[in-house]
């Protein structure tokens, strides 16, 4: 019979102890980071090739997330134009309601009608020149310069300013009927930008500086567009050369550049406020019509919102069963671990403490 004797010396069990309680404490260490994150500390060591899907997932929900914040300066964007649309339509609707009551002759408040106009148009202006975040709300895709030339101001192309071009259109006003259709003929050019007598006089040449309406090709400008979702994209530019804020701009430039009380012929005094009328007319159901459309685009915006949310939930929950640790289980696995660490610290205490000479005492 023979006998195989395994021999360890003392140098060997210390070597092993001390691996021992190396592994240990990493992997009391990798527990207790697991436990204060809530989240697996080796992902790819646990789950294997499911890694790959956690990995996925998270690049998923990191896209939505993005989207979400997206559309919420978004949200914040619709509600900054709504409030500007808002603020210039309620001034034209005052001017309208003066000019409806002196359309066919001057009564009721009419010596105040031009300075009205004037202050009304002065705040329009303004409005359409608002900014939000760095970028002006009515531009259009070219969103780094103020879209309308101040009332006053010459423009840094043309030299010229919409009142000196009001004023050189309009002279002293339309002496009878026929006058007054030549001259609302020329206004009509102007802010059609057809001037082709002087294009400078155009309402895209110095009234307004940002997206044309129509591009080089003769093809309407592109606007300004936002990305929902993925697939969902969404048209929402309103622009300062919009037919109702033209419109808008127009009926008020008429009334503000020449008093009305000045039109002494009753023919070309109502022909020039009835169509002072038209245009403002249309100029605030144009401001309804835009209020209406950035509303919807509201909707569109919070139901995006909504299903992305809804999606982040869920992304969120598949997540979490592939990245988050069981809290107790981990706590279980803590004990055990100090326990086993504490006992190798027993065993190397004691094994430091033999030798030679105290087995020979």
């Amino acid at each position: 019979m023979s006998w195989l004797s395994t021999r360890m010396s003392t140098y060997q069990m210390n070597y092993f102890l001390r691996d021992n309680v190396s592994q240990s404490s990493l992997q009391l260490q990798r527990a207790g980071q697991e436990l204060s994150t809530g989240r697996r500390s080796d992902m790819f060591g646990d789950l294997g090739p499911r890694a790959g899907i956690a990995i996925t997932m998270r690049g998923r929900e990191e896209n939505t997330q993005s989207y979400i914040t997206a559309n919420k300066a978004l949200e914040n964007k619709l509600e900054a134009m709504l409030t500007a649309v808002t603020a210039i339509r309620d001034p034209a609707q005052d001017v309208l309601q003066a000019v409806l009551l002196n359309k066919e002759a001057p009564v009721t408040g009419a010596h105040a009608m031009q300075a009205q106009a004037r202050a009304a148009l002065e705040t329009v202006i303004s409005t359409l020149n608002t900014s939000f975040n760095g970028e002006h709300l009515f531009a259009g895709t070219v969103s780094n310069v103020p879209p309308m030339t101040r009332w006053s101001e010459a423009h840094p192309d043309t030299g010229l300013s919409p009142e000196a071009i009001m004023q050189a259109v309009i002279g002293t006003g339309p002496a009878d009927a026929t006058e007054a259709a030549t001259i609302i003929a020329e206004l009509d050019a102007v802010f059609s930008s057809s001037h082709g007598t002087t294009p400078d006089y155009d309402f895209e040449a110095s009234f307004y500086s940002g997206t044309p309406e129509l591009d080089g090709g003769g093809q309407p400008s592109e606007r300004i567009t936002a990305r929902l979702d993925v697939g969902q994209v969404l048209n929402y530019g309103v622009q300062a050369n919009d037919q109702g804020l033209r419109d808008v701009i127009k009926g008020l430039a008429m009334i503000a550049t020449i008093d009305p009380q000045d039109i002494t012929d009753p023919d070309a005094y109502r022909a020039w406020m009835e169509e002072a009328t038209q245009v403002l007319s249309s100029g605030v159901q144009g401001t309804l019509d835009a209020a209406t459309n950035i509303g919807f685009n509201q909707q569109l915006v919070d139901k995006a919102q909504q299903r992305l949310e809804d999606m982040s939930l869920v992304q969120r929950t598949q997540i979490g069963t592939y990245e988050n640790i069981d809290p107790y289980e981990v706590a279980t696995k803590m004990t055990a671990l100090e326990t086993q660490l504490q006992a190798s610290y027993n065993v190397s205490a004691r094994l430091s403490g033999l030798s030679i000479l105290s087995h020979m005492r």
